[in-house]
């Protein structure tokens, strides 16, 4: 494995490794998830049939800074995993980029997707843009992805959809709470170097947007900043942690001193879980683990 490439962690059920070279029960009951950003690669596989998460692992990515490299780092990597070296009968990639935006369905033109994402990004040569359409929240995300890690996609995999991670994140969130008339719930996805706010009241998001932090205080700024926006009270709301996080953060422990209510998401009750996954916290890698519960 690439020194740039660390193995973080390794969840894998022992029905996979001995079905390894039958590849005919492996061929339509599973679907694969991965998730691809500059500084991370992870992915998990679902048994469809039983509904159920048989494989997570989570690696780190160091030292790369262009999509070019990382496509052939990503490369190297995949073609030695042999566990995904498989037909599934679907694949979701979650693009970790900070190129996306939200229209809602009514203003929504799919030969204006470039113009809608140049109001507030810049869009590159080397990079196309894409969309997902999301059912609950009513709009479309439009994103930009390196072509590099669209080819690199595209040679691996049949079967695949290239989401924005922020499109699951939403949506999953939306779905689960859909049934609960939320008010003064405040949602923060973790990742390695940002933190993403889903603000929700009633069945409806108010606030989505995504910062990139490199202190504690940059993080409880960020937190507070957005929470003054839409003049919610820190000692009033109930703050939901998904991603990268846990008691022993240093992060939680400054959020701690300024919000009282802080709760971890738990598991999604739609899915079964193989033993192997027992030790995993319930927000860990929350986003990937569900992203096959979206309609996307």
């Amino acid at each position: 494995m690439s020194l740039n490439i660390l193995k973080l962690d390794s969840y894998i059920d022992k029905s996979l490794t001995k079905a390894r070279n039958d590849y005919s029960d492996f061929n339509t009951n599973y679907i694969l998830s991965i998730q691809i950003s500059l500084d991370g690669f992870s992915f998990c596989i679902t048994d469809e049939e039983r509904n159920k998460h048989v494989a997570l692992e989570n690696y780190a990515i160091q030292e790369i800074n262009d999509y070019e490299e990382l496509s052939k780092e990503l490369g190297n990597l995949l073609d030695s995993l042999d566990i995904i070296k498989r037909r599934f009968n679907r694949v979701n990639v979650l693009f970790e980029g900070n190129k996306a935006a939200l229209i809602p369905f009514p203003l929504f033109d799919e030969n204006a997707t470039e113009h809608y994402l140049k109001f507030n990004h810049k869009v590159e040569q080397g990079e196309e843009i894409l969309f997902d359409k999301l059912g609950t929240l009513q709009a479309y995300n439009i994103f930009a992805v390196p072509i590099f890690i669209k080819d690199l996609v595209k040679s691996k995999f049949i079967n695949y959809q290239i989401i924005h991670f922020s499109s699951s994140l939403i949506e999953c969130l939306l779905i689960k709470y859909k049934n609960q008339d939320i008010t003064n719930k405040v949602f923060v996805n973790v990742r390695h170097k940002y933190l993403d706010i889903v603000i929700i009241e009633g069945s409806k998001l108010v606030f989505f947007n995504s910062f990139k932090y490199k202190t504690q205080e940059d993080f409880i700024y960020f937190l507070i900043y957005a929470l003054e926006q839409l003049k919610l009270n820190p000692e009033n709301i109930d703050l939901v942690l998904l991603g990268e996080i846990d008691k022993s953060s240093r992060y939680y422990e400054i959020v701690f001193k300024y919000i009282r209510n802080i709760e971890f998401i738990d598991r999604n009750d739609f899915f079964n879980y193989s033993y192997v996954l027992d030790e995993v916290a319930s927000n860990y890698l929350y986003n990937l683990l569900n992203v096959s519960t979206c309609e996307l």
